[in-house]
């Protein structure tokens, strides 16, 4: 059996499989030597699943199926020319959560070499259980202040973390997915191993101070948000199990303790350097 420890915002992962897993640079960054400290296992097995009849989501790039009261979460695969399927489940919360591909990747000297393993392991799923999230964002550290830049894919997150790391040498922790988890009272994000297009994989924390909601605008306008407003921008650009009437739960409860726990910002900018003296003349109020 092959056994391969990560460390992902400091909850230690165990993936075990009986053919060799491609640990690609996605997930080098967060790969630890083995330990006895895990918080989740994922078992690789080979076969095929008998599914039910009631499909409760059907996306485009994946579709779940309730059997029997368990979420199994149907994911398509590239494999030589053929689009295949793996199968992503779990019993209940505490047990191990099994990830079932198809009979024709015993062949494979290493499997998931043609993606990241890591898009099919469903994470969010683990972190609600340990006060976590993940946010469509761009996270960066700035004298050791993460902040964070939200909003809907094209609108510019990653050219205002791009402009602090120009002008300000702040240092860039994700550029795509931030896992946000409140421990001992505080927020910290954390990089993970998905950072879309930017290629920034780092596994690297810092204490939240702000999460700045951006859109593009002929001026730089900040205003702090509360309440309502606060919360609305967090939920939506979060990673949801919308199926999951339980998981739901808890995930709106954390994100409103997180909306009233972090300053969140609403931007309206220009892709300039007065955007990043806008917004550090207002996170210094805070300081």
């Amino acid at each position: 059996m092959y056994k391969y420890y990560f460390n992902v915002a400091k909850l230690n992962l165990l993936v075990s499989s009986r053919i060799p897993v491609f640990v690609g640079e996605q997930l080098i960054p967060f790969k630890i030597e083995q330990t006895s400290q895990v918080s989740v296992v994922y078992k690789i097995r080979i076969g095929q699943m008998k599914l039910g009849n009631e499909c409760v989501v059907n996306k485009q790039d994946f579709r779940v199926i309730n059997k029997d009261d368990t979420y199994i979460r149907v994911k398509t695969l590239p494999f030589n020319e053929k689009i295949l399927e793996t199968y992503l489940y779990s019993e209940n919360e505490k047990a191990d959560i099994t990830l079932s591909i198809p009979k024709e990747m015993e062949t494979e000297h290493e499997i998931f070499v043609r993606t990241n393993i890591w898009n099919y392991l469903a994470f969010e799923n683990v972190l609600i259980s340990h006060q976590g999230f993940i946010l469509h964002s761009s996270f960066i550290s700035w004298q050791n202040n993460g902040i964070l830049f939200t909003a809907p894919s094209g609108t510019g997150k990653s050219t205002q973390a791009d402009l602090w790391k120009k002008y300000e040498d702040a240092d860039i922790y994700n550029g795509d997915r931030t896992i946000i988890r409140k421990i001992e009272g505080k927020y910290y994000g954390f990089g993970s191993p998905y950072a879309g297009s930017s290629g920034i994989y780092r596994n690297e924390s810092a204490p939240i101070k702000a999460i700045v909601v951006i859109d593009q605008g002929p001026d730089n306008v900040i205003r702090r948000l509360r309440g309502r407003e606060a919360f609305l921008p967090l939920f939506r650009e979060t990673l949801m199990n919308t199926w999951n009437k339980e998981y739901m739960e808890k995930m709106t409860d954390l994100l409103m303790d997180a909306a009233c726990q972090i300053p969140i910002y609403h931007l309206s900018c220009r892709p300039d350097q007065d955007a990043i003296n806008t917004v550090k003349n207002e996170i210094l109020k805070e300081l």
